[in-house]
């Protein structure tokens, strides 16, 4: 149920004996994320903010006064499951035009990488990222995401999540910079980029230092001054290949501070060619360019001391299983570790150039048995993996606490909601649990209706509803 707590008189409140509409939205099951699982129970929204929480008749009851008062109460059922909608924690939109890359085969990552390359530099191809974007967008909206976490490369695609009202962030992304170019030009050509980017009114803006074979030490060190200084948040492909391991044997834990932190290299390229056996996790947490204030995508090759860093430092793992399989990385990520060791973790399903599709439950069913088959035995696997697929999604953005939190249901929270189209057994708690199963392992492609900021946006045929309630 939901608790009202005292409103923080600096900040907007909700006066419920002056709400004239509320939407009440029903369900089998409602999943908050943030508060024990409801069977046969409600969301009540007015605006764009969930004010209620809770089963059926007491969110019935905490409305009589507006039903007294003649509000229009509309409410909306689903013979199914209700919860927050999902969060992508990293994808790159803008390539939803480049499928057919993802549908290939490759014997290794740079096969992969040549493919995508040939497309991308063609020419003679049009590439309407733009209108790529928004198609990812619209995608992304009728699985049943309502926010996420969009790399974007070519400024047209910025558009993409704004398109569909879609929370998140763009995160513009830095890549080819040596440190004598970054010197001379970087810092302008950046200042230019994302002064373009908040003319185009995009809702949030991140900055994105691809990756650690793409980029020298220098804008490595200076990007996450810079996103700091203007309050943005930073998302880095870190762990993906298998240039970026440790070598064997691993680096000992770097508590001990090795010698190679003591010298300055120019790159991560750099330092492996001298033979030093540091990760790229190790050398960006060297650089500084680790915080809470960032995620990573991937997460493949991180070993022991690799995933205690990301712990130590706050930063959260958007994994994407599919997309590892098809680039070929060279192995799985350890998810079983990450789940035992306690790492923050999200799901991303990465971009159709690398990915079957744009949907975070279908990332859910592979995690699963990808955490199954390394030996995850805890009967809480599901649980978390919907935590990941909304909770940590927000938390990897930030946008998991305050006015305009996300990825849960809770009284002022944003409403943002999915219906799954999954049967719902309750007779038991162990029916529960396989119901709890049931949404991970099938969820995909079940989506039948989605919520964004209190507006029904996709699938407002599907839900049965009831104009007058008394």
């Amino acid at each position: 149920m939901s608790m009202n707590t005292q409103p923080n008189p600096s900040q907007p409140t909700l006066n419920h004996a002056a709400l004239t509409d509320v939407s009440i939205y029903s369900a089998r099951l409602v999943i908050p994320v943030t508060a024990p699982v409801i069977v046969n129970g409600s969301v009540a929204v007015s605006g764009r903010r969930v004010i209620h929480v809770g089963t059926r008749n007491w969110v019935r009851q905490e409305l009589s006064d507006e039903l007294a008062q003649g509000a229009h109460v509309r409410e909306y059922y689903w013979d199914g499951i209700l919860m927050p909608g999902l969060v992508n924690a990293h994808t790159h939109l803008q390539y939803t035009g480049m499928a057919a890359v993802g549908k290939g085969n490759y014997d290794d990552f740079h096969a992969w990488e040549t493919a995508f390359n040939d497309i991308y530099d063609d020419d003679t191809v049009s590439h309407d990222w733009q209108h790529w974007a928004k198609l990812g967008a619209r995608q992304m909206v009728e699985s049943g995401t309502t926010a996420a976490a969009d790399i974007v490369t070519d400024a047209e695609a910025a558009i993409a999540l704004t398109s569909q009202h879609l929370h998140g962030i763009s995160y513009w992304e830095v890549m080819g910079w040596n440190n004598e170019d970054w010197e001379h030009r970087g810092l302008s050509q950046l200042n230019a980029d994302l002064n373009y980017l908040k003319n185009e009114h995009v809702n949030a803006i991140g900055i994105s230092p691809h990756a650690p074979y793409t980029l020298d030490s220098e804008p490595f060190v200076d990007l996450p001054s810079i996103a700091r200084m203007l309050n943005m948040r930073l998302h880095i492909h870190l762990a993906e290949t298998p240039l970026e391991a440790s070598a064997n044997p691993p680096v000992l834990s770097t508590y001990s501070s090795p010698e190679w932190q003591n010298q300055y290299w120019t790159s991560y390229r750099d330092l492996k060619n001298q033979g030093r056996r540091a990760s790229a996790i190790q050398f960006m947490d060297l650089l500084g360019s680790l915080g809470p204030d960032v995620h990573i995508a991937h997460g493949v090759w991180a070993n022991e001391e690799d995933r205690r860093i990301l712990r130590q430092r706050q930063v959260y793992v958007a994994l994407c299983p599919r997309s590892n399989r098809i680039t070929n990385t060279g192995r799985d990520a350890p998810v079983r570790e990450y789940l035992e060791e306690g790492n923050a973790l999200s799901i991303g399903t990465d971009s159709l150039s690398s990915s079957p599709s744009l949907d975070v439950m279908d990332e859910c069913v592979a995690l699963y048995d990808l955490a199954r088959s390394q030996g995850y035995q805890r009967p809480d696997l599901s649980h978390r993996l919907i935590h990941m697929a909304t909770l940590g999604g927000a938390a990897s953005m930030g946008m998991h606490v305050g006015m305009n939190r996300i990825g849960q249901l809770n009284s002022g929270a944003l409403a943002d909601l999915a219906f799954f189209d999954i049967p719902v057994k309750s007779r038991s708690p162990q029916e529960l649990e396989e119901t709890f199963d049931n949404l991970v392992r099938y969820g995909g492609g079940t989506n039948r209706a989605t919520v964004i900021s209190g507006s029904l946006v996709y699938g407002q045929d599907t839900l049965d509803t009831e104009d007058s309630i008394a």
